[in-house]
């Protein structure tokens, strides 16, 4: 099946030109939407406050995604707090732990990561420190941490508290996106598998293809009862544009 309508589950870049969907476009001939499908909102600082969380009291920040990092330091930056040179970062894998580049000078923080990306390997760098760090878990408000918190409750003398610090919110796209309009979309969070049957509970894939980015993302969609046929990282395709033209080269011929 040739593909001519693709739904990127994110916002438009704002140099479209000079991106790899543009790439996408114009050798393959496939027209490219962009649609959010969830916004992340910060807590208020007076909001944080309240769970009595002090940052300071903590030698060990683990960290799940981008949006903790960002939450976690702009935290720090409203409540004026130095981190001392010593606190560890433990993160879910090497794209977030190279996002700490942002906001702190990389070679002076001991920052660990997950190599596989699953929460089991992030788990098991967490417990070489149990008997020696109190542990943080900057998250949502929701229960998306579930199966992390349950692994960690598993090991014994594991000291952590979750620091409620960020929001999810689901737009209604029932009414702005035509779903089935689309031959394939592209996923990058669980969030976004949990907004697509929120906006539409009677969802029906047929002949539609997913493609998602992360094995979280996989993993919900498989859960979700999505048949995935693209995803990465694999060895071969290890970026989602990288899958994505793979396919592609297989059912659009290149112009």
């Amino acid at each position: 099946m040739k593909i001519k309508k693709i739904l990127f589950s994110q916002n438009a870049p704002a140099n479209l030109e000079k991106t790899p969907y543009a790439d996408l476009m114009k050798k393959y001939g496939v027209k490219i939407d962009f649609y959010k499908f969830f916004q992340v909102e910060g807590l208020p600082l007076k909001e944080f406050q309240k769970s009595k969380v002090n940052i300071l009291d903590y030698s060990a920040i683990i960290i799940t995604n981008k949006n903790a990092v960002d939450h976690f330091f702009r935290i720090v930056e409203e409540s004026k707090i130095k981190l001392p040179i010593t606190l560890k970062f433990f993160c879910s894998n090497p794209a977030t732990a190279n996002y700490l580049q942002k906001y702190t000078v990389y070679r002076k923080r001991k920052i660990f990561f997950a190599e596989d990306g699953t929460v089991q390997a992030l788990v098991k760098e967490v417990a070489k420190y149990a008997e020696t760090d109190n542990f943080l878990v900057p998250c949502p408000t929701d229960s998306s941490l579930n199966e992390l918190l349950k692994l960690i409750d598993s090991i014994p003398n594991i000291n952590y508290t979750k620091a409620e610090m960020f929001k999810i919110v689901f737009p209604d796209m029932s009414q702005s996106v035509h779903i089935n309009d689309y031959d394939m979309i592209v996923l990058f969070s669980p969030y976004g598998v949990q907004s697509l049957f929120q906006s539409f509970p009677a969802y029906q894939q047929d002949n539609t293809i997913f493609a998602v980015s992360g094995l979280k993302v996989l993993t919900a969609a498989q859960e979700g009862g999505l048949n995935v046929e693209i995803w990465a990282p694999q060895p071969e395709t290890p970026s989602i544009f990288m899958a994505l033209e793979k396919f592609l080269q297989n059912t659009n011929r290149k112009r």
